[in-house]
């Protein structure tokens, strides 16, 4: 497959997951339920029901501690030369300062495709290999940038959570009525999809309107 066929399969994949997302809003806007799927091999919680499984980018914001090494080297010579080395010293060690700061400062990090399993009680996820849990009842705040498929989570407790990809649409719409209940569906973040399927009245298409992704 050429590069042209690999942008124009991704582009339907993203009109496919638009188009489930949309879908997906107007059967809960009209009174509908989520659909539990067949019991799997994942042992869940009592009342815990599967809603989805599928592949999405993942990504957590949080900053950590980085190490570096200072130069200190001795001089020995003209007082010129001495100075100049002394100076090269502390621009390097200056700049490895700079760095290990701007590796260690809050930012999105451990970015991966995941499984990630969507239940009623949480979203679980397969991160090299550690099935990671994260409960709707410690949600205190869904956004979402869907121009760019992505929504965020934050939590009482942890760090926030980003998800992102074809299926991050179908899940903030998800994710958003599990957590909020219908009110959910009218959440600044699913603006976007609530106003695709107002233009469409109802009839939902994998066609992506004008000015959305």
């Amino acid at each position: 497959m050429n590069r042209r066929d690999s942008a124009a399969a991704f582009e339907a994949v993203l009109r496919d997951g638009w188009s489930s997302a949309c879908q997906l809003y107007g059967h809960l806007a009209r009174g509908g339920q989520l659909v539990a799927l067949p019991p799997s091999g994942l042992r869940l919680g009592a009342d815990e029901a599967i809603f989805s499984d599928t592949a999405l980018g993942y990504a957590r914001f949080y900053g950590t501690t980085v190490q570096y090494r200072e130069s200190s080297h001795f001089w020995f010579g003209p007082t010129g030369f001495v100075l100049a080395g002394m100076v090269g010293d502390a621009i390097g060690n200056a700049s490895a300062r700079s760095r290990a700061q701007a590796m260690a400062a809050a930012q999105w990090r451990d970015h991966a495709q995941v499984r990630m399993i969507l239940t009623n009680q949480r979203l679980l996820g397969d991160y090299q290999g550690n099935l990671l849990s994260f409960w709707h009842n410690g949600v205190v705040e869904l956004t979402a940038d869907l121009t760019q498929w992505s929504f965020i989570l934050r939590y009482e407790e942890g760090n926030p959570l980003m998800l992102h990809g074809p299926a991050a649409p179908w899940y903030a719409v998800a994710v958003a009525w599990l957590i909020f209940g219908p009110q959910g569906l009218q959440l600044p973040a699913l603006a976007p999809i609530s106003a695709a399927v107002a233009q469409r009245s109802g009839a939902i298409t994998g066609e992506i309107v004008t000015g959305q992704p």
